[in-house]
This record gives C-alpha cells, structure tokens and sequence, in this order.
C-alpha cells in the first residue's frame, strides 16, 4: 500500500462529528480524520493478510495511521521476538491511552517463551518512570497476566512505582481494579498498604466500584476506608 492510497482511504472514512468527539477524548493526539475503530479494525485486518511489513515502513502522520500500525504490530502473524522488537521500536509513538489501550489488548501471544518474554520486557517498561511506558505495562499486565502466576508480581510491581504523569496512574489503577475482581483480598492489601499515592488510590477504588462484578457491601466498606485516609 502507498502512503497516498493510505491517506485516502482516511479522507474516505473521515466522519466530522467523531473527529470532534473523540479530539476531547484524547488530547496530543495530532492530526486526525475521525476514521471509526472498527473501520480501522477491518482495514487491519486486510494490511495483515497482506504485504504488513512493507505497510509498517510508511511513517505515520495523523493519529489513524499510528493507530493502523498498532494493529498491525499486535496481530499480524509473526513470530514473538519479531513482535517485541516491532513493539519496542513502536514504543515512542504511543502518546495517547486509546492507542496504548487498543495496541496492548491486540497484542498476540503466540507460545509460553513469547509470554515470559513480554512479562520480562513490561517489568522493564515499568522501572522508566515515564509515563507511557509505564501505561503500556500496567495495560499489557491487565490484558495479559492477571492469573495466579503473575498476581503477586503485578501488585509488587504497580504498588511500588510511580510517576506523577497521569496517564500511568490512570493505567495502574485500572489494572488494579481488574486485580480485585479476581483476587480481592490480595488487592485490597496492596492497594492500601500505604504505597500508592493518594491519587491513584481514589481512582483505583473509584474504579472498583464503577465494577457490576464487585458486590455492592466491598464497595461500601473501600468508599469508608478510603474516607477514613483523606
């Protein structure tokens, strides 16, 4: 595909009103059309059954191309270490959640060294202290690893870092939330173990809580709880 037919078919599929809409919901995020997920969906779905890796030298310039190339990145067929070395050098372009977010819920796993490998490179993601980074591990470890071999890793892990960049806190407290559902007991104990700052600890419980998986008497005593530290 040629980086003029690409642009194109964006101009094609421009739509207005979403371009409006979702400019509010993710800031920073350039240029953009207003090009719908699924229809992006669909369009990756025809770049990775094709030439993807000719497509992934085009460079990206508005916010729906570097969205197309998380698609392609997470789900085209190939092996685990070229996925994690097209992951790494992908890295600098996610400057937004909903990319962050779309590109690490995609993201295939394709054997067991593939699934350690990732663990392996989200725990270095974690210690950068920079907040995309850091976003990218707490959603890859919510996507991914939230079983009983990682629980504890994963607590350890997002308890014991921090950046004031909100985008990470937002992540964490996301992945934490997903954490209590399946092990409240253990997650309730990190999260108030004094670790988190404040602010993440408000939006982990707030999350929590916006849960219908979470019974409606965990959601009153975290809501006391939290009362009782502010």
């Amino acid at each position: 595909m040629r980086k003029k037919e690409l642009y194109a078919f964006f101009e094609e599929n421009a739509d207005p009103k979403y371009r409006e809409f979702n400019g509010r919901l993710v800031p920073g995020h350039g240029k953009m059309y207003g090009v719908r997920v699924p229809v992006l969906r669909k369009k990756g779905r025809e770049i990775c059954k094709g030439d993807w890796r000719s497509f992934l030298e085009i460079g990206s310039e508005c916010y729906e191309h570097t969205v197309l190339r998380a698609i392609v990145i997470a789900s085209a067929d190939m092996s685990g270490e070229e996925r994690l070395s097209l992951t790494e050098g992908f890295l600098p372009e996610i400057d937004n959640w909903a990319c962050c977010d779309l590109f690490c819920g995609d993201w295939r796993i394709d054997s067991e060294e593939t699934r350690g490998r990732l663990w392996d490179y989200c725990l270095g993601l974690i210690e950068t202290g920079e907040g995309f980074p850091m976003r990218v591990c707490a959603v890859m470890m919510l996507a991914h690893f939230v079983d009983d071999g990682h629980i504890d890793g994963i607590l350890g892990a997002l308890t014991s870092h921090d950046s004031p960049e909100r985008p990470y806190r937002m992540g964490a407290a996301w992945a934490l939330s997903v954490c209590y559902i399946r092990y409240p007991e253990k997650t309730e104990e990190a999260a108030f173990s004094g670790s988190l700052p404040l602010e993440t600890l408000r939006m982990t419980v707030g999350k929590i809580r916006d849960s219908y998986r979470v019974p409606a008497e965990d959601k009153a005593r975290l809501k006391a709880r939290l009362g009782s530290l502010s």
